[in-house]
């Protein structure tokens, strides 16, 4: 009895020796391999624009609001100053020039008809009234010796030969500032006006005129 219990323990041991052996489900033992360093998988840089540092000293919109270093800017072009000159300018500082600085020779204002034989003369400083005077002669000859000029017309009359007659009112002196001025206006005998304009005149200068007095028609 006992030797039947032995056969049956070895054979059941053997069995399962065998078994244990060729069994297609053994795990295999899990090797560790720690001497080997693990490789870092590299990481992909990220899809898109790059986008610059606003502390970046070089980027444009730095340098663009920056208060540490401001550049000057280029004016724009239609913020600059046009070239083109007015005539009109020219004129008018020639006329300055002349009142400032008095005309450098006789000033010749024209030649009229007259058909009244006497003509009445006007005159007055059209500046403030320091002290200018004037003569008036006709055909060489001295009518008014001397005239001073204020702020209001003075009146005189003068006589016309038959034919041309030339017309000077001299300046005398330039008062206490500047040239001669005047404002004259000429009428015929019947107080209708010949001509009227302004004078300024440096010292022994003369405004002139030229008079042609016809006389008119007898009528029928």
């Amino acid at each position: 009895m006992k030797n039947i219990g032995f056969l049956i323990i070895f054979f059941w041991g053997t069995f399962c020796g065998f078994a244990q052996k060729d069994t297609p489900f053994k795990a295999p033992k899990l090797k560790l391999n720690w001497d080997i360093p693990q490789t870092k998988t590299p990481e992909t840089p990220a899809a898109g624009i790059p986008f610059k540092s606003i502390l970046d000293k070089n980027d444009s919109y730095l340098k663009r609001y920056s208060i540490l270093k401001k550049e000057t800017e280029t004016a724009s072009v239609l913020e600059k100053k046009s070239e083109f000159k007015n005539p009109g300018d020219e004129w008018k500082k020639k006329i300055n020039k002349e009142i400032n600085e008095g005309s450098k020779t006789d000033v010749f204002f024209g030649k009229f008809v007259v058909t009244t034989p006497t003509i009445i003369i006007k005159t007055r400083d059209y500046m403030d009234p320091d002290g200018d005077k004037v003569r008036i002669i006709i055909n060489g000859e001295i009518i008014y010796l001397v005239v001073e000029l204020e702020s209001y017309f003075k009146t005189h009359i003068v006589t016309l030969k038959e034919g041309e007659n030339l017309l000077d009112i001299l300046a005398l002196n330039q008062g206490l500032s500047g040239p001669n001025t005047a404002t004259f206006a000429i009428y015929d005998g019947n107080e209708n006006l010949i001509t009227t304009n302004d004078w300024n005149l440096n010292t022994g200068l003369a405004a002139k005129f030229l008079l042609d007095y016809k006389k008119p028609l007898p009528k029928k």
